[in-house]
C-alpha cells in the first residue's frame, strides 16, 4: 500500500477516534445520546451469548445476523468502545479498498486518493460508523466483492457476495447485474455451461462458467450460514434476519414516500398489502437497470442502491451509507464537477433532507403533529432524488468495466459543466 493511503488513513482515523470519545462523553452527561440505539441492541445480544450462549434472539428488536452479537462479544470482554473502533475500522478499510478499486482502473495515485478521500471524510461515513451503527459491514463485504471481480478472483468475489447477502438481504438486488457483468468481456474464453446447437439449448447459453460458479459458491455460502443459524437457533433466526424485513411496515416516520401511508394501516392486513405491493416498483426498476448497465460494474451497482433505498419503504438516513460508497468508484467517469453541476445537485439533497428534518424535529422534539408535513416532505426528497440520479446518468461516461477480459481503463472525464 502506498506511503501517502497510509497518512491519509491515519488522518481520517482520526476525527473517527476522537467523535467515539465525545459521543461516550455525550451519552454521560447530555439528555440527547450519540449512540445510535441499535448500538445498546447489538450489545445487549452479544452479552446474552458470552453468559450461556443464550439466543442472541432473545434480546427484543435484536433483527440481525448472529455473526454481529459474535463480532460485538468484544464489547463485554474487553471494553463498551470497541465495537464503535471495529466499525471505523471497518470504514477505512472500505476507503483502501476503493483506492485499490480506482488504481485497477487507471487513475493516478494522487487522483485516486482524491477520490477515496469522498469516503473516508464523508460526514455520514464517519457518523454513522462512530455512533455504533454496524452497516458498514456490508458496505465492506460489498465493495469487496467489487474488488475480488475487477482481480478476476471470481470465486472469492461469490463468497463475499454471499456473505454480504447474508448480513443484510439488500445486496440480493446486485445479483442480475453482477450476472450480466460476468460475459465474455469479462473473459474471452469464457464458454457456456452447455455447449450445444439444439433449439431446447438456446435458452441457456447465456450460463457460462462464471455466471455458473459465482452463482453455486454465493448460493452455498449464503444457504450454509442460514442453515447453521437455523438449526442452532431455529425460527426466531430466520424470522428476525429474513422474514420481518420482507413484512415489515414501520410505524415511526422515515424519509420513504410510502411511510404515511403504512403509519395510517399499521398492524392492518391492508398495511401489509401496500408494504408488499412496494416491492413491485422497487423491482421492475432494478431488472432495468441490471439489464441495461450490467456491464459498468460500479456505475450499476451505485444506482440499483439508490434505486433501492428511494423505493424502499423504509428509509433511513444509514441506507444513505450504502449508495455513498460507490460515489469514488463513479465520479471519475462522469461530467459532474463540484464548481457548478455538482454543488447545485448536493445544495439540492440537502435542501430536501433539512426540510424532512424540520418537520420531523417538531414532531420527535415538540410532539407536534406534523405526519401530514413530514410525508409531503418525503415526496420532495424522493423527487429530488429522482431528479439527481437522472442528472447523474445523463452526465456519466457509460463503458464496460472489462473489454477483451482486461479492466478497461478508458472514460475518465473532464470535469466541465
Amino acid at each position: 500500500m502506498m506511503p501517502n493511503a497510509w497518512k491519509v488513513s491515519c488522518v481520517a482515523m482520526l476525527p473517527r477516534m476522537l467523535l467515539i470519545l465525545f459521543g461516550s462523553y455525550q451519552d454521560a452527561t447530555m439528555s440527547v445520546k450519540y449512540t445510535d440505539v441499535d448500538y445498546d441492541v447489538y450489545t445487549d445480544a452479544s452479552r446474552l451469548v458470552v453468559d450461556n450462549f443464550q439466543s442472541p434472539f432473545d434480546r427484543t428488536t435484536y433483527r440481525y445476523t448472529p455473526l454481529l452479537a459474535y463480532l460485538m462479544t468484544i464489547n463485554i470482554a474487553i471494553n463498551p468502545l470497541c465495537g464503535k473502533i471495529l466499525f471505523a475500522i471497518g470504514d477505512i478499510g472500505v476507503g483502501l479498498l476503493l483506492l485499490k478499486l480506482l488504481r485497477l482502473q487507471g487513475l493516478r495515485c494522487s487522483e485516486a486518493i482524491k477520490y477515496t478521500c469522498l469516503w473516508l471524510f464523508h460526514p455520514f461515513s464517519i457518523n454513522i460508523s462512530t455512533r455504533g451503527n454496524a452497516d458498514v459491514i456490508v458496505v465492506l463485504l460489498v465493495i469487496a466483492t467489487v474488488y475480488f471481480l475487477l482481480v478476476k478472483r471470481t470465486w472469492m468475489a461469490a463468497i463475499f457476495f454471499g456473505l454480504a447477502v447474508h448480513v443484510k438481504i439488500y445486496p440480493i438486488v446486485y445479483t442480475l447485474a453482477l450476472l450480466m457483468f460476468l460475459d465474455r468481456t469479462y473473459d474471452v474464453n469464457s464458454q457456456p455451461l452447455i455447449a450445444s446447437n439444439a433449439r431446447w439449448a438456446k435458452p441457456i447459453q447465456w450460463i457460462n462458467w462464471n455466471r455458473f460458479s459465482f452463482g453455486i459458491i454465493s448460493g452455498l455460502t449464503f444457504l450454509t450460514l442460514l442453515l447453521v443459524f437455523y438449526h442452532i437457533y431455529g425460527y426466531p433466526f430466520l424470522y428476525e434476519t429474513y422474514l420481518y424485513h420482507l413484512t415489515r411496515t414501520d410505524n415511526r416516520h422515515n424519509f420513504s414516500v410510502y411511510f404515511y401511508d403504512l403509519y395510517l394501516r399499521y398492524n392492518t392486513s391492508a398495511g401489509l398489502g401496500l408494504g408488499l405491493l412496494a416491492f413491485v416498483p422497487q423491482m421492475l426498476t432494478i431488472v432495468v437497470i441490471s439489464i441495461r448497465f450490467g456491464r459498468d460494474l460500479c456505475f450499476s451497482l451505485f444506482l440499483l442502491t439508490y434505486v433501492f433505498v428511494i423505493f424502499n419503504k423504509v428509509c433511513t438516513a444509514q441506507y444513505f451509507l450504502w449508495y455513498t460508497a460507490f460515489f469514488p468508484l463513479i465520479l471519475p467517469y462522469s461530467a459532474i464537477s463540484f464548481r457548478w453541476n455538482g454543488l447545485r445537485l448536493i445544495i439540492i439533497w440537502l435542501g430536501a433532507e433539512l426540510h424532512w428534518l424540520y418537520w420531523a424535529y417538531y414532531l420527535e422534539m415538540r410532539g407536534a403533529n406534523t405526519f401530514l408535513y413530514l410525508w409531503i416532505a418525503g415526496l420532495l426528497f424522493f423527487s429530488a432524488n429522482v431528479y439527481i440520479l437522472l442528472t447523474i446518468i445523463q452526465k456519466q461516461s457509460i463503458r464496460p468495466t472489462f473489454e477483451n477480459g482486461r479492466v478497461n481503463t478508458a472514460g475518465i472525464c473532464n470535469k466541465s459543466d
